[in-house]
Formats: C-alpha cells, structure tokens, sequence
C-alpha cells in the first residue's frame, strides 16, 4: 500500500516496472507488449505510446537498473579523494550493493541468454549501464594518478581490476544459478580485502 500522501507513479512508470518483471519472468524474446501492458493494467495503445517497441522498454530498463549505480556520482565528490582507502570503500560498496538484489543479477543472466539472438540487448547493456559505470571508476582512479596519491599507469586496468576482486566471490556464482545474496557483512568484507589488495599494488612505495 502506498504511503500516505505519496505520488501515484505515473503511467510511464507502471509500464516500466511491468516490463521488467514480465521481462525476467519470460524472458525478452517470448513476452509481448500486450502482456506488459496487462501487467501494467494499461491498454496496449498506451505502452506503444510511451514506448515505440520492445527493444526502447528494454533500454528504458537498463537505464533505470543502472541509475541505481552511484559510482559516477562517487566520482565527483571531492570528499571521495580525502583518502584513497575511504574513497574506494565507497566504490566498492556501492558494486557491491547493486548487484545485491536478485532482480540485478536475473538482468544479467536474461541478457547473457538473449544475446545469441538478439545481440542488441548486450550492447545497450553495456553502453547504456556497464560502460560508462567503468568509464567512471577508471576517471576516478585516473584522477588519484594525476595528483600523485596512487600510481595507476593503465586506470582502465586497474578498474577492472578491482570490480573483478568485488564481483568474483560476490556476483558470477549467482549469475550462474546458485541461490542467495551474500550478506552485508561478507560484502563488506570482500570489499575491504579488495580495498587493501588494489592499495597493496598502486599505492606509490
């Protein structure tokens, strides 16, 4: 029930939110507009109105998903350079955090089992989300190279780095099917050691 005093979401929302679920309950290929609009409790004319097809909701989607990820905004916060190891803690809780709820990582296994035959879905995922995610740790970790608090020669590299040391224990198994979000204090664990292991590498001496 919604709040008191909440705003109703809006038409645009209602179809949003319904397409993602019917998305990760049929996948993309065997579910249809008439199907989102049922779950949305709209008629078809409107999805088409607010969407002009399938693949458009679908980008709709994984902009929403990846709003979610707060790295970029991490990036530009000046309170994120005081210190190399608070900096990156912020960064790899919020990795962490967003592949903690079940609906982020089935976004993740839809994608990988459309992609044979509909390659456009990988390619809004990773432009539209995963992309300038990395585009915005890899300026990040550039920028603690150009003041000379940490040595990062390849700040793509390193990126990958570190999300791989987040997302290794925490993510791929249950991407792979096996059941249950890590809890909070194994994620934040498995960030710590990523922290002290990427700082081990790039921190100069």
């Amino acid at each position: 029930m919604a709040e008191a005093g909440a705003a109703a979401p809006s038409a645009r929302q209602k179809v949003l939110d319904a397409a993602v679920a019917v998305f990760l309950e049929r996948g993309f290929e065997q579910c249809s507009m008439e199907q989102i609009a049922a779950a949305a409790g709209v008629v078809r004319r409107t999805v088409f109105n607010l969407f002009e097809s399938k693949e458009a909701l679908f980008r709709a989607a994984v902009e929403q998903a990846w709003a979610a990820m707060p790295i970029a905004e991490i990036g530009a916060d000046e309170e994120a350079f005081a210190d190399p190891v608070a900096g990156l803690t912020r960064m790899g809780l919020a990795i962490s955090d967003f592949w903690a709820p079940p609906a982020a990582v089935a976004m993740v296994r839809l994608v990988i089992g459309e992609s044979r035959r509909f390659p456009q879905l990988a390619q809004d995922y990773l432009s539209l989300g995963k992309l300038p995610a990395l585009s915005a740790l890899t300026g990040y970790l550039g920028e603690w190279d150009r003041r000379g608090e940490l040595s990062v020669p390849d700040p793509d590299l390193a990126a990958r780095q570190f999300i791989g040391m987040i997302n290794e224990p925490l993510l791929w198994f249950r991407v792979l099917g096996q059941p249950g979000a890590p809890a909070r204090k194994r994620r934040t664990h498995v960030v710590h050691e990523a922290v002290h292991t990427f700082l081990a590498r790039y921190r100069p001496g």
